[in-house]
């Protein structure tokens, strides 16, 4: 088989990712979200302006008097201020009356209970070797190449231990090797801590596992795989 010339492979220059026999190949498991519905309807809602109705009155059409025929009204009197009755003085205590009850306290708030894991939980991390069913990335693996390797043309290997909760989080995750140390570390680290897993399985049930993986920088695109733990 022809081999790709470096020249024509450097755009598609990629990183394999690997889990060998008993983890699954995470460079290539890409999970599509389903679709929108098909033929989903549409609802459109417009605001529609609300009309202010004002009333108009015809003005009478009968005509106003004449003023001489109309005699002057009689000036009216002031009228009197009203009678302000004098208000009456509170009655005084009953002596030997008990004074009023102070209003009673609120009570004070119950402690919050704490959550106490419960005994049958497994706090186990599995390796891959111990599990029945492996951890499956839920979508494609895809390091940044880190521009300076990029310019020096410089491939290179870091090996990598994750420990994954029964959800599939990636609760940690440790550098424990590499060929050029530093060079690739904030790469490998930020794409793998941004992860999400299908759980990992043993007896039936989701467990905690621990994987170790490497992870190859290959700026020449041979597609040679590592295998990570078996």
């Amino acid at each position: 088989m022809a081999l790709i010339p470096p020249r024509l492979a450097r755009p598609l220059m990629a990183i394999w990712i690997s889990l060998g026999l008993h983890v699954a190949l995470l460079a290539f498991v890409r999970v599509v979200p389903p679709g929108a519905t098909a033929g989903a309807s549409i609802i459109e809602a417009r605001l529609v302006p609300r009309v202010s109705v004002v009333q108009v009155v015809q003005p009478d059409l009968v005509p106003a008097p004449a003023q001489d025929d109309v005699a002057a009204p009689a000036p009216r009197a002031p009228a009197a201020p009203p009678d302000v009755l004098p208000a009456s003085p509170a009655p005084d205590a009953v002596d030997g009356a008990p004074p009023a009850a102070a209003p009673p306290l609120p009570a004070a708030p119950e402690p919050t209970p704490v959550l106490a894991i419960p005994s049958g939980a497994d706090l186990n991390f599995y390796p891959a070797r111990e599990l029945d069913v492996q951890p499956r990335a839920l979508h494609a693996i895809l390091p940044e190449y880190p521009p300076e390797a990029d310019r020096q043309r410089l491939s290179g290997r870091v090996r990598l231990q994750i420990k994954l909760e029964a959800d599939g989080r990636v609760s940690d995750i440790e550098i424990v090797g590499a060929d050029r140390p530093g060079l690739f570390d904030d790469s490998v680290l930020k794409a793998f801590r941004a992860a999400r897993f299908a759980p990992a399985q043993k007896d039936g049930r989701p467990v905690r596992a621990l994987l170790l993986i490497e992870v190859k920088y290959d700026w020449e695109g041979s597609g040679e795989a590592v295998s990570g733990e078996r």
